[in-house]
Formats: C-alpha cells, sequence, structure tokens
C-alpha cells in the first residue's frame, strides 16, 4: 500500500509550465520534442520514452529585486556627505583619533556595477546563466541606459571645456600651469625644503635673497601679460564650474526621473532600451537564452561544488543510496507454510519488483511537490513554488554553449506566449535523453528543481534532485541552494514626498561636488601625461602617487567562468534571523517531500524501502539538528515533524 496517495493529474492545464488553476499539472508538461516515436517505444516495453520536460515559469519582472538592481544602476555618489566627511577626518587629526574614511560607491552600485553587467553578461560571449527571483531584461535594459546616459554626459563635459579654452585659451593655460606648479613646489615639498635651505645659513639666505629679486625684476617686464592671464584665468574658472555644474546637475535629475520609472506603483517597466537597436537584440538574445534550462556548475575553492546562480550558499549535497530489494510482504509469511505451492508464491512475492525508471520516479516527486504550490486544506501552500527540470552541464563546457539564438526568432514581443516554445534551446534533446540511461559517463544530467522564492524576491530557496538507477541501486541525491537578499548599499528605495522634493533641490550640490571631482581627476590626467612626457623634472613623490592612482583604477576582470548577476550583488548568505530561519523550514519541507515520495514510489514497486527510510533520517538529522542551522521542527521521510535538541559534535553545514 501507498504511503502516499496519489492524486489524478488534470487533463485540463494552462500553457504555462502545464498548470491548471488550482496548481495540478498535466502528466507531462512542458515542450515537446520531436523524437521517432518507433524509437521511443522500441528501448522500453513496460512505458513509453518521455519526450518532454517541466518548464520553468516565468520570471517575476516587476518585483522589487527587479527593480532595485534597475534602480541602483542610476545611482550617483552624496557629495554631502563625501564633504561630512573630510570634515570629519578634520576633527579626528584633532582629536588624534583615526581619520575616517571618505565614502564612495561600491563596485556593486551606480555606473560601475552597469559596467560590469554589460562586459559580463550582455556583451559576453559566454551565455548568461538563469536569474532566479528576477527577471534580467529590464536590469540590462537600465545598465544600458545608465551607460548611455554616461556618454552623453562626458561628450557634453568635454564640449563644454572645449568651449571654454576656445574662449579663454589664457586662462585655461594659468590654470593648468598653477596647478602643475602647485603640485611640484607644494605637494612634493620643493618649495618648503628651499624655505628651509634658504633659512638655514647666511649665505644661503644671501643667494635666497638675490635669486628673489632677479625673478621679480624680470617679471616685472612682464606684469600686463601676468595680469591678464590671471584675470583671464578667473573667468575661465567661473564659466568652467557654472557649465560644468549645470550639466551635472541636469545628469542628476535625468537619473532621478529612471529611478523614479521604477517606483512600485508603476505596474510596467521597460524590458528594452530605446533608440539601441543593437542593445535591444543583445537584450532580447539574453531573455531567450534564459528561458534554456541549462545550469552551470563549477567547483569553490572551499571544495563544495555549486550550481551559479541558485545562490552562493550551497548546503550540504546527498542523499540516500540503496540496494533495489524485494519488500517482505504479510502474504509471504501466510504462504511459508502452505507446501510447494506456497513457497512459489512466496519465492514470487520476494522477487517481485515491478519495473521503472528514473523518469517514473522523478515524476512523481515532481507531481507531488507541485501540489505544495496549490491550495492545501490542511496548511498553507509554499510562496511562489515552482518545479521544473535542469540540464546540469560543467563550467568548462558552459563556456562552449551556444549563446545567440536563431535571429529570425529574435522580433518575438517579450509578452509573447508563444515565444519560449519558438526559440529552439540546443540542449532540449540532451535533456531528455539523459533521463533514458544509465548516468554514469555522462556530463550533462538532468535535474529535477523545486524553488521557493520569498521575501518579494529577496530569498529564493532551490533543491536541486537527481536519481542515478544504475546496477541494482538506486541513489537519490539532493543539492540545496540558498540565494540570499541583496547587499544594503543595492536596497535603494524609491523617494517620494518631501524626501524627493528635498533630493530635487539639493542636486545642484552635488552637481558642485561632482565638478570638484572632475577638477581632481582631472589633475591627476595631466600629472600622468606629464610625467610620461618629462619623466626627470617630478620627484619620487609625484611618481609613487601616480603610481597609487593607477592602482586604484585597475578592476579585476573575470575569467571566462560563468557569472551571475544577482550573486554579484547579494550576500552569501541569510543575516536577518527570520529569513534564514524560512530558508531552513523551505529546504526541510522540500527535501522531506522529496524522500517521503520516493520511499512511496518504491514502496509501490515492491521495493524494500526501510534502508531507505533509515538513510533520509540520518541525512535529515545531519544537517538540520548537527549543522549549523539548528533546528527544533525538522521534516522526516515520513514527511511528519519531529523535535530533537541539537548534538554536541555539531558540524558545518554543507
Amino acid at each position: 500500500m501507498s504511503l502516499l496517495r496519489w492524486r489524478i493529474p488534470s487533463q485540463e492545464g494552462s500553457s504555462l509550465n502545464g498548470r491548471g488553476r488550482h496548481g495540478f499539472s498535466d502528466p507531462r508538461p512542458g515542450i515537446p520534442l520531436q523524437v521517432d516515436p518507433h524509437e521511443a517505444n522500441a528501448s522500453d516495453s513496460h512505458r513509453p520514452w518521455r519526450i518532454t520536460y517541466s518548464k520553468r515559469d516565468e520570471t517575476p519582472g516587476t518585483n522589487a529585486v527587479t527593480r532595485q538592481l534597475a534602480g541602483i544602476m542610476h545611482e550617483r555618489v552624496n557629495r554631502i556627505g563625501q564633504a561630512r566627511d573630510l570634515l570629519g577626518r578634520w576633527q579626528d587629526r584633532t582629536l588624534g583619533r583615526r581619520e575616517r574614511e571618505i565614502r564612495q560607491l561600491p563596485d556593486v552600485v551606480g555606473e560601475q556595477l552597469a559596467a560590469w553587467s554589460l562586459e559580463n553578461v550582455l556583451n559576453a560571449r559566454k551565455r548568461p546563466v538563469p536569474s532566479f527571483g528576477f527577471s534580467l531584461a529590464p536590469v540590462l535594459t537600465h545598465a544600458v541606459a545608465a551607460r548611455r546616459q554616461q556618454r552623453i554626459r562626458g561628450l557634453l563635459l568635454t564640449s563644454a571645456i572645449a568651449l571654454v579654452t576656445a574662449r579663454h585659451p589664457w586662462g585655461t593655460g594659468t590654470l593648468a600651469a598653477m596647478s602643475v606648479l602647485y603640485h611640484v613646489f607644494v605637494v612634493a615639498g620643493r618649495f618648503s625644503a628651499l624655505v628651509r635651505w634658504g633659512l638655514s645659513a647666511l649665505v644661503p639666505m644671501a643667494v635666497t635673497a638675490a635669486v628673489a629679486l632677479l625673478a621679480w625684476t624680470k617679471l616685472k617686464e612682464y606684469s600686463g601679460a601676468v595680469s591678464f592671464a590671471v584675470q583671464d584665468a578667473v573667468s575661465a574658472g567661473v564659466w568652467l564650474t557654472l557649465l560644468l555644474t549645470a550639466l551635472y546637475a541636469l545628469d542628476g535629475w535625468i537619473a532621478l526621473g529612471y529611478a523614479l520609472s521604477l517606483r512600485p506603483a508603476r505596474e510596467h517597466i521597460a524590458r528594452r532600451p530605446r533608440l539601441a537597436p543593437r542593445a535591444a537584440t543583445k537584450v532580447a538574445e539574453c531573455e531567450t537564452t534564459e528561458l534554456w534550462q541549462s545550469t552551470p556548475y563549477l567547483k569553490e575553492a572551499t571544495g563544495w561544488h555549486r550550481f551559479v546562480g541558485a545562490g552562493l550558499d550551497p548546503w550540504r549535497s546527498g542523499g540516500p543510496r540503496i540496494q533495489l530489494t524485494p519488500a517482505r510482504r504479510a502474504t509471504d509469511d501466510a504462504g511459508e507454510g502452505e507446501g510447494s505451492d506456497g513457497a512459489a508464491k512466496a519465492g514470487g512475492g520476494r522477487e517481485g519488483i515491478r519495473k521503472f525508471e528514473s523518469d517514473e520516479l522523478l515524476d512523481k516527486v515532481r507531481d507531488e511537490l507541485e501540489r505544495l504550490s496549490g491550495t492545501l486544506v490542511e496548511t498553507h501552500a509554499l510562496p511562489h513554488c515552482d518545479v521544473f527540470e535542469t540540464l546540469a552541464v560543467p563550467q568548462a563546457r558552459w563556456q562552449s554553449l551556444p549563446r545567440v539564438p536563431d535571429r529570425p526568432q529574435l522580433g518575438l514581443r517579450a509578452e509573447s506566449s508563444t515565444a519560449p516554445e519558438r526559440a529552439t534551446w540546443p540542449e532540449a534533446g540532451e535533456m531528455i535523453a539523459e533521463g533514458r540511461q544509465a548516468p554514469s559517463g555522462h556530463l550533462s544530467r538532468r535535474y529535477l528543481a523545486a524553488q521557493v522564492v520569498d521575501w518579494e524576491g529577496q530569498t529564493v530557496v532551490t533543491v536541486f534532485a537527481h536519481a542515478a538507477l544504475e546496477g541494482k541501486t538506486l541513489h537519490f541525491v539532493t543539492r540545496p541552494h540558498v540565494l540570499a537578499s541583496l547587499r544594503k548599499e543595492v536596497r535603494a528605495e524609491t523617494v517620494r514626498g518631501w524626501t524627493l522634493a528635498r533630493k530635487i533641490a539639493l542636486m545642484p550640490v552635488h552637481a558642485l561636488g561632482d565638478t570638484i571631482a572632475l577638477a581632481h581627476r582631472s589633475y591627476g590626467i595631466l600629472l600622468r601625461v606629464l610625467i610620461s612626457v618629462l619623466p626627470g623634472v617630478f620627484g619620487h613623490a609625484v611618481r609613487q602617487q601616480v603610481a597609487k592612482a593607477l592602482d586604484a583604477d585597475e578592476k579585476p576582470r573575470v575569467d571566462g567562468t560563468p557569472v551571475s548577476l544577482r550573486e554579484h550583488c547579494a550576500l552569501v548568505e541569510p543575516e536577518d534571523m527570520h529569513q534564514a530561519e524560512d530558508a531552513a523550514r523551505h529546504i526541510s519541507i522540500l527535501q522531506s517531500r522529496m524522500f517521503s515520495t520516493v520511499s512511496a514510489f518504491l514502496d509501490d514497486h515492491g521495493v524494500s524501502t526501510g534502508e531507505f527510510r533509515r538513510q533520509a533520517e540520518q541525512f535529515v538529522t545531519k544537517v538540520f539538528i548537527n549543522g549549523d542551522h539548528n533546528q527544533v521542527n525538522t521534516g522526516t521521510v515520513h514527511g511528519d515533524q519531529t523535535q530533537a535538541k541539537p548534538a554536541d559534535d555539531t558540524t558545518a553545514k554543507g
């Protein structure tokens, strides 16, 4: 008798993941493949080969995580906060304390994140990894908008500087000369050294006075030109400050407008960049390849394997491994005392394992997991639970997978329900073929994934399951992953009301700070150019400062390994107490339901399940009770809850 009541799959389902109104799925939902019917039925006499796979649900395009990742692309430096930090440094030096750091935008915020996204996701040669808990298209769209705004701003700033230089050439040259002299004599310390030498003795003092008198006599002849150059420098400085501040203020208001376009009140946000056909085509390609259910995996420095995109917090992987032995029924004991006929019947009962394949086992697990996302009578359903299948491929092979789909299919709109079916997935046939034979010797393997998206997309829990049936042995392995919430600096909220009005009013003040920062950067660029042309003029202090500036500008480049935009901006593991508890509970529920379903399936097919139950309970106890995530209530193979105390010899979770 089965331990679980298998429900009858509904024959009426929607086109999305084959799921009906109440969460019931078709027997084999997914995308049909072109398979020869004779070949499909020739290898298996009791069950035709499965020619479909379970699809992913549509990624939420307007949830909080998508809006935050897209809006943070337009973040600007808080110049008022930097001024406060500079004042605080003066206080720290006065009071003898350790000087505080000047706040800067981290690498996961603003135009740095936009550049990283375009280089490693949109314009990369490798295929983008699946996005879990958010939609990739709006984020890439705003990354393109941020890069375009940066280029337009740079063009306007260059034009303004060129215009002022053309109108005030003497003034601009005087400003450049004054900055160089300031660095050579003041920053490098040559002026102070010269003054100390001149005041050290009578002879150096006389020499210094004579040189100063000679310089004054020569400069007095050109006093008119010097006066005109100084006046022109003042005019050039004023015009440069006004024009650049106005451009930076306009740039800040435009960036604020982009952020306001992502406010929660707007139901639809942009999924394609405007006036950028090439970038829009690449965004469409990334959106199409996201529907291709291939997931890369790699080995971390700690030695643990993880699926890229599913989370930086992989839990302990593993599961029961049992030999398939026939179950001993009550009828067997009754038949032992009935002579030869009874012995024959008993022998037939002990060896009567019904033939099954791993596909059938995973189908039962999938059907039972899909019940958790529907309306349950006894308890609440899991939030946003999605059950799908994915093809796990190694990191080395991920680089060689095709990234660009067929060009005629890119004209489809993202809202079209026929877009996923018409976008051919190159590994679709391989997904089905991997379940037809023994897994040994195959790099790419099919996994059944159960995913729970909670906390408005901030927490994503995914449990990957694989059934290896080979050599009269069943190994059912699970690989849980937790995708934690975004970093604190990335979780930017949309401002409104008086806060928005205050931010708009203070934008010119931030723009003035941007102008000062641009002058400082231009000053550094000028020094780099001069030190490359005249290396003997500048001292060791100047070379050391330029070397530090060059070293700070170098950004670590990502190699050909698959990367995830969400993982790049997320925490390693949940820091909030309730989020961590929910993640552990979701993993416990999913794994317990998987183990109980497999146990019931084996019992229905005449397989002894005692060893399977024992190993499953031991595995759950080892992870949830003896691990880092000590839980009082944990799931078991029976599907109910037990209470236990954490053991003393606790070990780290996987």
